[in-house]
């Protein structure tokens, strides 16, 4: 039986010696509740860093949606929980925002709206954790139809940003190619404000009716978190 917790916090210092990555293995899988083998592939690069992923939206925020009820904060949910199963497994420390469908503005309070409360929560997680990365999930929506594939945004001035985002378009790329510029700019609350290498992704468009269908498989959502999972091995890595 899977279990579930509400809360993960785990500082760098905790991530030193062997016992202690079997402890991250655990809490991990209670975390994404899946089992995970301890005897799984070994990614030397990854061993011990702290990765923030971020399920955007949640609770009374649902994001992107349709008309026949596809949200994205379900979709992009189980793409984050798929990231944190590899992380674990490749003995860094996923530490997941959200488990669950609520909103994270009750965490930090100090912001004039909901809306920014939430963004500065999230944020606030991956200070907290002393993340080495922060990396926030999205679904796109756009009024043209044809449009599809994965983008991934990054604030200027931050090279290792830059660097982040690439190494994950890099990665995305097979798996839900764009036709134009893939790794873009962007001027967000969450990338302006984290003080370490932060990227959203947009894994695709809810607005392509055939990348829709791709996004409600759960073997597609896999193969994005597969491609996400490589995009953070090769930053570390130095790629």
């Amino acid at each position: 039986m899977s279990r579930r917790i509400s809360v993960l916090v785990i500082t760098r210092k905790t991530a030193g010696g062997f016992f202690l990555g079997i402890l991250f293995l655990i809490l991990s899988a209670l975390v994404v509740g899946r089992a995970i083998p301890v005897l799984a592939p070994l990614h030397p690069a990854m061993v011990g860093k702290v990765i923030t992923v971020d399920p955007g939206h949640g609770g009374i925020d649902p994001g992107s949606h349709d008309d026949g009820g596809v949200l994205e904060k379900d979709i992009v949910l189980e793409i984050a929980k798929n990231v944190c199963y590899l992380l674990a497994r490749a003995r860094a420390v996923p530490i997941l925002t959200r488990h669950g469908d609520w909103e994270m503005s009750p965490i930090w309070p100090e912001e004039k709206t909901r809306h920014r409360q939430d963004l500065a929560a999230r944020i606030h997680i991956a200070h907290r954790t002393n993340s080495d990365v922060f990396v926030s999930i999205h679904v796109n929506k756009v009024g043209s139809a044809s449009t599809r594939g994965a983008i991934v945004l990054y604030s200027k001035n931050k090279p290792e940003s830059k660097r982040l985002a690439t190494c994950i378009q890099q990665a995305l790329k097979d798996v839900a190619p764009f036709g134009g510029q893939s790794v873009l700019e962007g001027d967000y609350y969450v990338l302006n404000a984290a003080r370490l290498p932060a990227v959203i992704v947009e894994v695709g468009f809810i607005s392509n009716p055939d990348e829709k269908q791709l996004l409600l498989t759960p073997t597609y959502r896999q193969r994005l978190a597969e491609a996400i999972f490589r995009g953070l091995l090769a930053f570390f890595e130095g790629s």
